[in-house]
């Protein structure tokens, strides 16, 4: 189940597609569970994926419910049956509110955490970071995903604080989504012999794998379907399909991201593609349909293959 270790071995390690699925929510905000469950099997059918991120950043997980992030992860469990592992994001300002989440992910079924350092605060020193994921996984030991996201926190971990995580914690593997040039080639050349540094922006992702990163958990590769996990053929591109290949996922991650508030435009590309995504819970709105407009011309121009009519919400 969990990555193999042997990795490194390979001249372009790892190649880990770890995607986060929506939670689609109904107009009036309700959770819609059986739709969540064939998100969750278009993953792994479809975009063949090799593990899973649940209540991410596209998950929603800042206004999941516990009582709902146990149910999302029973479901998940469920679906995967020990195929993979999976993460669940369990981040939250106070770290007893982070234990709390971890305790319930883990007796629903979760095969790992996801955790980032806190967020709000205006600064934290690096004793206060390591601090906190040493109490989630000494109280919930699960494999942990390390969270890297600075337009969340503010914060962007160093090499030397990522490892002064994995020494007190049970680091498996890292996702980053700060898009620094100079941060990705010292995080990737200091720690990627370690354990997997996934990208999780648009730009990053051809060019990461070709430094080597482990693999991707960006929002958007998986509107391509059964060709979301085409882009680690980079490798055995030319120059210029390689170029292509980094514009025409850059596109569509760009789109989706960054067409209305995320995760509006991931789950409106999803309801292209037939599958039934919802719409994003409150504060966020789904796609003003200009923005919808722009999205499905985006999605067709770069080869995703929409369907007539979009799926509704209800």
């Amino acid at each position: 189940m969990p990555f193999d270790r042997t990795y490194t071995q390979s001249p372009w390690r790892a190649q880990v597609y770890a995607p986060a699925p929506v939670t689609p929510f109904t107009p009036g905000g309700e959770l819609n569970y059986d739709a969540y469950e064939e998100i969750v099997k278009f993953h792994i059918e479809v975009n063949r994926c090799d593990s899973l991120l649940v209540a991410g950043d596209n998950g929603e997980g800042y206004v999941i419910a516990d009582d709902e992030l146990g149910r999302m992860t029973e479901r998940v469990a469920r679906v995967v049956d020990g195929r993979f592992r999976f993460y669940v994001h369990v981040s939250r300002i106070a770290t007893a509110e982070c234990i709390h989440r971890a305790e319930i992910a883990a007796a629903a079924g979760a095969s790992g955490l996801c955790l980032q350092p806190h967020s709000y605060l205006a600064h934290t020193t690096t004793a206060e970071v390591v601090e906190r994921f040493e109490a989630v996984t000494k109280a919930v030991p699960l494999p942990l995903m390390l969270y890297n996201s600075p337009r969340h926190t503010g914060l962007s971990l160093t090499p030397d604080q990522v490892r002064a995580i994995a020494d007190v914690a049970p680091v498996e593997i890292f996702k980053d989504g700060d898009g620094d040039w100079q941060h990705v080639t010292d995080m990737v050349g200091e720690m990627g012999d370690r354990f997997p540094v996934i990208s999780g922006l648009a730009l990053s992702l051809v060019p990461g794998l070709l430094l080597g990163a482990g693999g991707m958990v960006s929002t958007g590769p998986e509107l391509f379907g059964a060709d979301a996990k085409q882009v680690f053929d980079v490798f055995e591109m030319t120059p210029d399909e390689r170029m292509r290949t980094h514009r025409r996922y850059g596109a569509v991650i760009t789109a989706v991201s960054f067409f209305g508030t995320s995760p509006s435009g991931i789950k409106a590309g999803l309801n292209m593609l037939g599958l039934p995504a919802g719409v994003p819970r409150a504060p966020v709105k789904p796609l003003e349909p200009n923005a919808e407009t722009r999205l499905r011309d985006t999605l067709i121009a770069n080869g995703v293959r929409v369907v007539e009519s979009a799926r509704k919400a209800s």
